[in-house]
């Protein structure tokens, strides 16, 4: 194998005799060859490098889906500085957070979010700005367009950090992983194997590309297989369905909450979605009724996947057909080369079939925590990841996922996984959507409570919902308290359900701990 660098995927495909005239971005109504796009990195990291841009500066991006964003990407990628992408749905307090806490010398921005990144300018260490989109003077495309197309030619090695990818926060501040040329590389490559990627294929980008999903599950695997990626800029679900029957679109790759809208949709407007080969989704445990309805809706295969940010992406798949639904429930077998465990509270591995907390050994894995040494420690022990979730390995190796371990109740003495009682919820036509939390209780330590959101239409009790866990599990992890909700807290990259938020709410009303 060639060395592991990003920017080589482009230089490569756009020196390839079969690809370099091949699409491989839409966008839009703009399209760029592999030959336009390596030209067009290459213009845009001369640029940088002329701005004084160095191998190791951080750069922060904020801007929406776009081509110009994949350009960015594989330019900083090119120089050896380190990317710094920013939620583009932070305000500016959170925008100012991840930039101080990264350390960027610069931004590049999209004019959109001016009035966002207005409040940065007093951060010490932000060196310039560069805007997308601006009809005024330091715009990046005037960069690029006075900067020569020949491939920068900055020495580099596959160990170097190319990124830093905030997560979630689901639990707290966010936490900047910093990953390797090398963790990225291998990653996209594993995933693009194990879910039957080639250089047919027409991906729909919907997710963020500040998230992991969007370059890690996306962009990079279609690029090494040189396949062509739609660009879409929001995850409307008439959006993605037209692009999918105008482009002859073979796989969607997206959340759970996305799938569900993409179902509703077909139903009522029936595309053209006959190219599908594969439906593809992460992010959130799908529920059994949600993998039936995307395999009766589209003659495709679907596949399950299991990652987190600092995972470098995805470390299992599990592929379902409508003939074969074995496995229905798991997260599927480790892709190559990833090796999972189970373990106890002291680091120690369970029996085969038992609950544990899931960790990884793999090279996809994030390097550290940018500038929180305590927390590496926590994450990276003895060469595994610790993921935080909760699951247990079957004998085939399959994996099962039981919750997050912070998320686990402890009720008078028994563990109680909030997965289990969500995916009975979920079962119920009535119930949209179901989040489980654990609530101080001064006799039992914890009690349960459920947080559901109602079906359309649907009239729906807390009695209801307490009866219906009651009569189809074991009596102590009924739910004390039920409450009938509108909406979640969610995080917006990727609608996770925000269960710290939950937790609070409902403690100051019902906690008695």
């Amino acid at each position: 194998m060639d060395r592991m660098l990003l920017g080589d995927i482009l230089q490569r495909n756009a020196q390839d005799p079969g690809l370099m005239h091949k699409k491989a971005i839409i966008f839009g109504s703009r399209e760029l060859t592999y030959g336009n796009l390596n030209e067009q990195c290459n213009r845009v990291a001369n640029g940088l490098r002329d701005l004084g841009v160095r191998k190791g500066d951080r750069i922060g991006v904020l801007s929406r889906n776009s081509d110009t964003y994949v350009t960015v990407y594989f330019a900083l990628a090119k120089l050896g500085a380190i990317m710094v992408p920013v939620n583009f749905w932070y305000r500016s307090r959170e925008v100012h957070y991840t930039l101080r806490q990264s350390g960027v010398r610069g931004l590049i921005f999209h004019r959109r979010f001016a009035e966002v990144v207005a409040g940065v300018g007093s951060l010490s260490n932000l060196e310039w700005t560069l805007t997308i989109g601006d009809h005024s003077g330091n715009r990046l495309e005037e960069l690029a367009a006075g900067s020569p197309a020949d491939e920068p030619g900055v020495e580099l090695d596959e160990n170097d950090p190319h990124i830093i990818l905030y997560t979630s926060g689901t639990t707290g501040f966010p936490k900047g992983a910093v990953f390797s040329h090398k963790s990225h590389y291998l990653q996209a490559l594993s995933l693009a194997r194990s879910t039957g990627g080639h250089s047919g294929d027409v991906g729909l980008v919907v997710y963020p590309l500040f998230h992991t999903g969007g370059p890690d599950c996306l962009v990079l695997p279609h690029f090494l297989m040189g396949a062509t990626l739609v660009i879409l800029d929001g995850a409307d679900p008439d959006a993605i369905l037209s692009a999918a029957a105008r482009h002859r679109a073979t796989n969607i790759f997206c959340v759970p909450t996305v799938w569900r809208w993409i179902l509703a949709r077909q139903r009522r407007s029936n595309y053209d979605v006959t190219s599908i080969q594969r439906c593809l989704g992460s992010s959130d445990t799908f529920p059994t009724a949600l993998l039936k309805d995307i395999l009766a809706a589209f003659e495709s295969d679907v596949y399950v996947t299991y990652g987190l940010t600092e995972a470098g992406c995805i470390l299992t798949v599990c592929r379902l057909t409508s003939s074969d639904l074995g496995k229905l429930g798991s997260v599927g077998r480790p892709m190559a080369p990833v090796e999972l465990d189970v373990v106890d509270s002291s680091g120690n591995p369970v029996a085969t079939g038992e609950v544990g907390e899931v960790v990884a050994k793999t090279a996809f894995a994030m390097l550290e925590y940018w500038n929180m040494p305590e927390k590496t420690v926590e994450a990276l022990k003895g060469g595994w990841l610790y993921t935080g979730d909760l699951g247990r390995i079957d004998n085939d190796g399959y994996l099962y996922l039981s919750g997050r371990a912070k998320d686990m109740i402890v009720s008078g003495g028994e563990n109680i996984y909030p997965l289990e009682i969500e995916r009975l919820l979920k079962e119920n036509p009535k119930i949209r959507d179901a989040a489980v939390v654990g609530i101080p209780d001064r006799e039992w330590g914890e009690s349960v409570l459920a947080a559901v959101v109602a079906s359309d239409g649907a009239d729906l009790t807390a009695d209801e919902v307490s009866n219906y866990v009651r009569a189809r599990l074991a009596g102590f992890k009924k739910p004390r308290w039920v409450e009938i909700i509108p909406e979640f807290p969610v995080t917006t990259a990727t609608g996770k359900v925000r269960k710290a938020v939950l937790r609070e709410r409902y403690r100051e009303k019902y906690g008695t701990a």
